[in-house]
């Protein structure tokens, strides 16, 4: 093993995609311990975890789980922290997480969406900060079973300021790939221009597919919608050239083409994580995706029109849900 010791893990934010990583890591023998909330984490307590899935079946016992604030982690330190929150909650999770990080860890983003990694750098430092790029599906079925659902893509790690402690991220690497989580590690350019791709991506597909109430294969299908994602993309270009982003595609048309021959197939049936969250009450993660572009186009003077309008539409439905459902 390249790294000395045995890395310590905690999961903070045990939901889907946290419970899978740290399943399958408990799966190889490695230390992990779980911070999360609801009842999905209460259930992990109490009956254990279950994953299944396109990775096989898995089960961890209640007496192997491990909480934050169980017995005998008092003062323990982490040597790789995984964030598994949304967006909203970096900053508090990160702000919350630093304290438990080994002076030499890392604290990875396993999220989506922009300034993930930059508010987590201001908490840790850049040279404890890694960037990742997952692109794998899973969903809580029920209350302690993670559902891996579809892989689109090697997870990738990266580090997107500074040199990390190299040894350990190749630990993590490699800790993924005995797990059964493919997993590369790639340079910064290519961890930005992963991300960047992503968020195109979403920024796209995922505020439409939860205001039209469809799923994304019939965004491709209509002419009128197709429209409006040229020009969604075409505003998040401009953003990305006055930043200095590079990303495969050198135009908008172009990535275009890509997202309605490549990306959008594979995804025809699946809905808006936006829209999921609208149907429960919850807050979207907007802020992260189009209404950072439009943050950002407003800092470099640019007009973002279609950006500002979507994010408006979904704050009003996030508005509107949130207050209904805790009027009951």
């Amino acid at each position: 093993m390249s790294y000395g010791q045995n890395p310590t893990y905690l999961i903070y934010g045990a939901g889907a995609l946290g419970s899978v990583f740290g399943g399958l890591l408990q799966k190889i023998g490695r230390s992990v311990t779980y911070a999360g909330r609801g009842e999905h984490f209460a259930a992990m307590q109490k009956s254990g975890l279950r994953i299944t899935g396109i990775w096989g079946d898995h089960f961890i016992p209640p007496d192997a789980i491990e909480t934050l604030f169980g017995r005998d982690q008092n003062g323990k330190k982490f040597s790789v922290i995984l964030v598994c929150v949304k967006s909203k909650d970096t900053n508090d999770a990160a702000k919350q997480a630093a304290s438990l990080l080994k002076d030499d860890g890392i604290m990875v983003s396993i999220q989506n969406g922009l300034d993930n990694w930059e508010t987590i750098a201001r908490h840790v430092g850049e040279e404890r900060t890694i960037g990742s790029r997952v692109i794998f599906g899973a969903e809580i079925q029920e209350p302690g079973l993670a559902r891996v659902t579809v892989n689109a893509d090697d997870v990738l790690l990266g580090e997107p300021f500074a040199r990390v402690n190299k040894s350990l991220l190749q630990t993590l690497q490699e800790d993924l790939l005995r797990s059964g989580i493919p997993t590369r590690v790639v340079s910064k350019e290519d961890i930005w221009s992963a991300i960047w791709e992503k968020v195109l991506y979403n920024c796209s597909l995922n505020p439409l597919g939860a205001i039209l109430e469809v799923p994304y294969g019939s965004l491709g299908e209509s002419e009128e919608s197709r429209g409006i994602i040229k020009v969604i993309l075409k505003e998040i270009f401009l953003v990305m050239q006055a930043k200095g982003v590079k990303i495969p595609h050198q135009s908008s048309d172009e990535f275009y083409q890509y997202l309605m021959k490549r990306l959008l197939p594979p995804t025809f049936s699946h809905r808006a994580s936006m829209l999921q969250d609208i149907q429960r009450g919850r807050m979207t993660e907007i802020d992260a995706l189009n209404g950072a572009i439009c943050q950002y186009a407003r800092d470099l003077g640019i007009h973002t029109p279609y950006n500002d309008l979507l994010t408006a539409l979904i704050k009003f439905k996030e508005r509107k849900a949130f207050l209904s459902s805790h009027d009951h």
